[in-house]
């Protein structure tokens, strides 16, 4: 955390940047789309060390949790080269979850998704890849907001 921010220069609240837990970060975003800007809360849970990504999940602000087929207005439709969200992705192993396919992401590997050697994570990758490359999508493949689901 303090390399991230000392490369930032800048503390947590300047950045907005919330920590509910030694293991847990929140980080707002925003994209634009059709001259609307729509506001998101990225989570990041630290729950392996350097030597892996951070889970990352769009969650509801309100809740910081993400639930399926109740929450996916709360993920931002982005399908780049790097990162692609997917609000109820079906894991080889049977299970359905929220998916930000990016290999900076915890469940890139956990899905066993696979990829270019030159994209893995090393263990001298920090959460800042994580961020650059969701950024980056924002910036250059943002689609808007997913639809709430129909009830």
């Amino acid at each position: 955390m303090a390399r991230v921010l000392s490369f930032k220069e800048k503390t947590l609240h300047e950045l907005g940047w919330r920590q509910p837990s030694d293991r847990t970060l929140l980080i707002p975003m925003s994209g634009n789309s059709n001259g609307a800007t729509d506001t998101y809360l990225l989570r990041l849970d630290f729950v392996s060390g350097g030597d892996w990504p951070p889970r990352a999940n769009f969650v509801n602000p309100e809740t910081l949790a993400y639930v399926l087929n109740t929450d996916q207005h709360h993920l931002p439709k982005i399908s780049s080269d790097q990162v692609n969200v997917h609000p109820a992705y079906q894991s080889p192993d049977g299970r359905t979850l929220q998916l930000i396919c990016c290999s900076a992401v915890f469940e890139y590997y956990d899905v066993s998704h696979g990829g270019e050697d030159n994209i893995l994570w090393r263990g001298t990758d920090t959460f800042l890849n994580t961020l650059n490359a969701i950024e980056r999508a924002f910036k250059s493949h943002y689609a808007g907001r997913f639809e709430r689901h129909a009830e």
